[in-house]
Formats: structure tokens, sequence, C-alpha cells
């Protein structure tokens, strides 16, 4: 300690120990945003392809893709 009596140096300590509970504290903020920002870009990006760097909005429907295109109508697999 500084040898400046032992109210200083408690005082000292004390500040020291809120200075390393402070900064602990932004720094566990900061990660919680920086994981946030990073989910919410990669369900932005999921949904929406054209966000974030994709090309393209992802699940089209089959007539436009040209896959899952049924082989018989809808209605006659639930008619009665």
């Amino acid at each position: 300690m500084s040898g400046g009596g032992v109210f200083t140096d408690i005082l000292a300590a004390a500040g020291r120990i809120f200075e390393v509970m402070v900064e602990g504290h932004w720094e566990t903020v900061g990660m919680l945003f920086d994981s946030l920002g990073k989910g919410t870009m990669r369900i932005n990006r999921n949904a929406y392809g054209s966000m974030g760097g994709g090309t393209s909005l992802r699940g089209s429907s089959p007539e436009v893709s040209g896959y899952a295109v049924p082989s018989k109508a809808v209605e006659s697999k639930f008619a009665e």
C-alpha cells in the first residue's frame, strides 16, 4: 500500500476493488451486447437472406424455386 495510514490504505484497497468490479461489469455487459448483436444478425440472415451479406431470400415458394412440386392436387389427398 501507499503507507499513508490504515484508513488511507483501506480506502485505496476498497477503491481498487470497486474499480475491478465496475470494469468487470462493463466487460460483461459488452459481451452480452456483442452476443445479442451477433444473434440478431444470424436471425436476420436466416429470415431475410438479403440482409447481412446474403444474396437472396431463403425459403422461396416451390413455383419460384422449382423444388417440392406436389405430385397431385392437395384436395384429392383430403377428400372424403
